[in-house]
């Protein structure tokens, strides 16, 4: 055998076999860069016939005047820019820093010899608008006293008055924010989208104003939550549109980021809301303020948009990879350290071995399931659509997920959001809507009637030009009058079924309604679920 391996036939074999191989290795590459070419060019077609666009800066929305910009006034303007990548940089980073002061501030509890000396306080729970349940302002004081947010007299009871002085004492930008509703009706960061510099690799772009925002969200809320306790109709109607107005500013931003922190303040909005309405604090023309707040529709125009900035993100990452692998630039770090599981030195060399073929599946890949699965479904049946199809992207990456046999589907896997979970909280916050716009007429024909009304109907034409629909199923809301003297109003669900309002809670009372496999139904209510 060692003979054997030592002839010149087996050399023959061994440079036959090699020749083979690399001919086989120079057509499957070969074959890749034709392949991908055309399913790029295809996905391309496939694009502009949708009467989509992969310039993504066509579709973003315009700039708003100053004068009409929520978010213009003097303590926000130029809140998105970012100087030199440094976000603690220049006046904008200045301006961010200043609002760090709103965000809840974490107790360090003293302790003696391992033993804590005072409890550790938490924030107090907000389930009105999920459960039914409400919190005393007097908890609040507790937490903001035991926090030092603020300084409230020690050893008395403090009145949602003086609260709500206090607050405005020490951020007086929340109450102008507030007032300026009433001249400045359109949200929007500022430099708009438009003006904005962005990144070479929009991956890359900082969004360090959103957590500011996040901040000046939840202190909004203290502040209209304090100004029902202290029966100021007005000052709480305000905060709550302030609060909902910046919540869509956010969701006016080019990423899904912006969105999810948007959806979680406009939760933050109806919270003190559905509050003001439990205690009916709200005057007429308050509710009327608060019923053209919550009037638009926007969901489904600002995932669409958000999703389009995702799928940008996307394809500008592959495309750098693509230019890199072809020698043009230099690998971007921040894109090694997405994709390279054995740091820079792999993905510098790594990627310009890969043939540029495989860049144009990755990208018709990534194209055609956000294409196929959110953005047309969003834009012909809307948000329940949306979701519908959402659980088809997890399918097929499952399906798919051989890398051998499908490695056209390794960027989609690593790329694509969680379609039906980020669909599924756009759903519920737009039922939620739908359920605060009913509940905004209900309250103006109880001001009017002294009583409810035995269904919808009777709030149109007066009340509401049309009887709101449920999200979740397109039918009209679910409602019924309640013995306490009110009324519950309630959507299908994820599930789509209806359960009569019912709110399935588990063993510890808690009921995540907004993920799947929730059984059970959203309800607006004022009696606490059982």
């Amino acid at each position: 055998m060692l003979r054997f391996l030592r002839t010149k036939r087996f050399d023959r074999i061994l440079l036959r076999l090699a020749i083979t191989v690399l001919t086989l290795m120079v057509l499957l590459y070969v074959w890749v860069n034709w392949s991908g070419g055309r399913r790029w060019a295809a996905t391309k077609a496939l694009i502009e016939s949708d009467g989509e666009t992969l310039d993504f800066r066509k579709l973003l929305p315009e700039t708003p005047p100053e004068a009409k910009n929520l978010l213009a006034i003097e303590p926000l303007r130029g809140i998105a820019l970012v100087v030199d990548n440094d976000p603690a940089k220049g006046e904008p980073g200045a301006r961010r820093k200043a609002l760090e002061a709103l965000n809840w501030k974490q107790t360090s509890v003293p302790t003696a010899n391992g033993v804590a000396l005072k409890k550790y306080t938490v924030v107090p729970p907000s389930n009105g608008v999920t459960l039914g349940k409400t919190t005393d302002i007097q908890d609040w004081i507790e937490y903001l006293r035991d926090t030092e947010y603020m300084d409230l007299p020690a050893g008395s009871e403090v009145s949602g008055r003086e609260v709500l002085i206090a607050l405005d004492a020490k951020f007086p930008l929340l109450k102008q924010i507030a007032d300026e509703t009433a001249n400045r009706p359109l949200t929007m960061l500022t430099p708009g989208l438009r003006e904005r510099e962005m990144p070479e690799l929009l991956f890359s772009m900082r969004v360090p104003y959103l957590t500011s925002f996040q901040s000046m969200g939840r202190a909004l809320g203290l502040r209209a939550r304090a100004a029902v306790a202290a029966g100021e109709s007005a000052e709480a109607a305000r905060s709550i549109v302030a609060l909902h107005r910046l919540a869509l500013g956010c969701e006016q931003e080019l990423f899904l980021i912006g969105f999810l922190v948007g959806n979680s303040m406009e939760m933050m909005a109806l919270e003190p809301l559905w509050l003001g309405l439990r205690e009916r604090v709200f005057a007429e023309e308050d509710l009327l303020l608060l019923q053209a707040a919550f009037a638009a529709d926007h969901s489904t125009g600002a995932l669409l948009q958000a999703m389009r900035g995702e799928l940008a993100a996307g394809l500008n990452a592959v495309e750098s990879l693509q230019l890199a692998a072809s020698g043009q630039r230099e690998v971007d770090s921040d894109v090694m350290s997405a994709f390279s599981t054995n740091g820079q030195a792999m993905g510098k060399y790594f990627w310009r071995l890969l043939p540029s073929g495989l860049f144009d599946h990755w990208k018709s890949v990534l194209v055609e399931l956000e294409l196929r699965h959110l953005i047309q479904p969003l834009k012909s049946g809307g948000l329940r659509e949306s979701v519908r199809k959402g659980e088809a992207v997890t399918t097929e990456l499952t399906q798919n997920s051989s890398m051998l046999l499908h490695p056209d589907y390794i960027f989609a896997r690593l790329m694509l959001p969680a379609i039906s979970t980020v669909s599924s909280s756009a759903l519920a916050q737009d039922a939620r809507r739908q359920q605060a716009l009913a509940a905004l007429a209900l309250e103006r024909f109880y001001v009017k009637h002294a009583r409810y009304p035995a269904t919808l109907a009777e709030l149109t034409p007066e009340f509401l030009p049309a009887i709101p629909l449920d999200s979740c199923d397109g039918s009209p809301l679910r409602y019924r009058t309640t013995p306490p003297g009110r009324y519950m109003l309630w959507s299908v669900g994820l599930d789509g079924k209806d359960d009569a309002g019912k709110v399935n809670l588990d063993a510890k009372g808690a009921a995540k309604l907004y993920k799947s496999p929730y059984l059970g139904d959203w309800t607006w209510q004022y009696e606490p679920v059982k």
